[in-house]
């Protein structure tokens, strides 16, 4: 394959005075002495390209009789190596999400967000520890509620407290805020 480059930076063999050097690489390359002048900046440059290895190694070999030291780089594309590993398609298919991956992900229990785990929602920002504890508290208070409500007995020291509750912020109120009161009473009596 055609992938070498001859690259010159300047540098001469060992031995080698500059100026026979410069003179030799303006009669092989067919230059005149400014341009060979140019050659020896300090910068490399390319003096071949789209080589195979031999017509490159040979260059290489003519430019060190002349006196030059050059270089050789290979641009041959490299191929990546095929991944030695089997996908598992289990019963599903190739229906795959990333709920499947149970050990590393955790839901936000306010915004439904669901990511690696983490102390907070990279989406909402709330913590997610502290958020589940009390979604935790939340839900025995409900099922404490439901058991009472099925039971048939309701918790009647909460209802009362709360009425008289109700009834206490509604004294003394102007006639807007006792229609929300009277409102409120009826609805929690409702409830309970």
């Amino acid at each position: 394959m055609n992938h070498y480059q001859v690259l010159f930076s300047g540098e001469v063999a060992e031995g080698a005075r500059e100026q026979t050097v410069r003179a030799n690489l303006s009669r092989e390359l067919g230059v005149d002495e400014r341009k060979v002048g140019q050659l020896f900046s300090g910068r490399t440059v390319v003096i071949r390209s789209q080589l195979s290895q031999d017509d490159a190694l040979a260059m290489q070999a003519r430019f060190a009789d002349l006196g030059a030291l050059v270089r050789i780089k290979d641009l041959t594309p490299k191929t990546e190596k095929k991944l030695d590993y089997r996908v598992d398609r289990g019963d599903r298919g190739s229906d795959h999400t990333l709920r499947d991956i149970t050990a590393a992900h955790v839901e936000c229990p306010r915004c439904g967000h669901l990511q690696l785990e983490a102390s907070h929602c990279a989406r909402c920002g709330i913590d997610i520890a502290a958020a589940i504890k009390a979604q935790r508290k939340e839900d025995l208070i409900i099922e404490k509620r439901i058991r009472e409500l099925r039971g048939g007995s309701a918790p009647k020291t909460a209802r009362a407290d709360n009425v008289a509750h109700f009834e206490t912020a509604a004294d003394g109120a102007g006639p807007e805020d006792e229609a929300k009161a009277g409102k409120l009473k009826s609805w929690f009596r409702k409830s309970s």
